[in-house]
C-alpha cells in the first residue's frame, strides 16, 4: 500500500514532535503492510527547504534503522486565491514532484472561494487531489459540489479516519457515500502521530474490500496512489452523482 497524506517529518507541523515519534509511525505504517509514504506537512512556500531537509534526514535514519518505508516529498497545501500562481512558478511541493498537488481547504467556508481556487489550479495545468473533502461542513451540507470540483477535474483524498468514524457520523457517511458513487481518488491515513492517528491501513483495507469491492481497496491504496507518484493518469471511471 501506499499512503499520500502523511505528517511523519519532525517539527514541521502539528504532526511527530520530533525523530522518535517519526520513527515510530514508520515502524506502524510498515507493519501494516505500507511500502510508500507521500511526507504532506502543513506549510507554506518559504518552508521547501526545510521539507526538503527533514525527508533527506528522515531517510537516513529510517535506513540506519532498518525500516523499509520510501519517502516521497509532498506538501499539504492551504488553497488560497495564490495557489494556482503559486504551483505554476515552482513555489509550492507536489506529490512527488507530478502534476497532483494535494490541496486542503477550511472546514468551515462557502464553497465558491474554493470552487475558484481549484479551477484556476486546474487552468495552470495541474490536477488537484482535495484533501479529506467529506470533513468539510459545506461538503457535507451540500455534497453537490463534488460534482462540480469532480467536472473542473479534481480529484479527492478520502482519510482512513473517516471510514471508521474519528470525524463525526457525518464524515463517516460522506466518505461511504464519495466511494460507493465513484468519487473516492484514493484513501490515505492523515497520520499525525505514533501515539494517535497512526499510519495503518490495514483496517480501511478490509472496510474497502468488505462493503465495496476487493479490487476497490487495490484501485484506492495502491494503483492510484501509484500512478499519482508517477504523474499518471488516473483510474477512475464515471460516478454516480449527488
Amino acid at each position: 500500500m501506499i499512503d499520500l497524506h502523511s505528517h511523519i517529518l519532525p517539527g514541521l507541523d502539528d504532526g511527530a514532535p520530533n525523530i522518535m515519534a517519526s520513527i515510530g509511525m514508520a515502524k506502524i505504517a510498515v507493519d501494516c503492510g505500507i511500502r510508500g509514504m507521500a511526507v504532506t506537512p502543513h506549510c507554506c512556500a518559504d518552508r521547501r527547504k526545510d521539507i526538503r531537509e527533514a525527508i533527506l534526514l528522515l531517510r537516513d535514519v529510517l535506513q540506519e534503522s532498518n525500516i523499509p518505508l520510501i519517502l516521497y516529498p509532498g506538501m499539504e497545501i492551504k488553497g488560497t486565491p495564490n495557489t494556482a500562481d503559486m504551483l505554476a512558478e515552482g513555489q509550492l511541493i507536489t506529490i512527488n514532484g507530478s502534476r497532483y498537488p494535494l490541496i486542503e481547504f477550511d472546514f468551515k467556508s462557502s464553497g465558491e472561494m474554493e470552487t475558484n481556487i481549484l479551477r484556476d489550479v486546474v487552468q495552470a495545468g495541474f490536477v488537484p487531489i482535495v484533501a479529506h473533502p467529506e470533513r468539510y461542513s459545506y461538503v457535507q451540507e451540500e455534497p453537490e459540489l463534488l460534482n462540480l470540483w469532480k467536472t473542473i477535474g479534481c480529484g479527492f483524498q478520502v482519510n482512513r479516519g473517516s471510514f471508521i468514524g474519528h470525524f463525526g457520523e457525518a464524515a463517516k457517511q460522506l466518505a461511504y457515500e464519495m466511494t460507493a458513487r465513484g468519487f473516492t481518488t484514493v484513501v490515505s491515513s492523515d497520520a499525525h502521530s505514533d501515539q494517535h492517528r497512526i499510519p495503518w491501513l490495514k483496517d480501511v483495507k478490509m472496510i474497502l474490500a468488505r462493503h465495496f469491492d476487493p479490487i476497490a481497496s487495490q484501485y484506492l491504496l495502491r494503483y492510484n496512489p501509484l500512478r499519482i507518484l508517477r504523474n499518471e493518469e488516473l483510474l477512475q471511471s464515471d460516478p454516480d452523482w449527488f
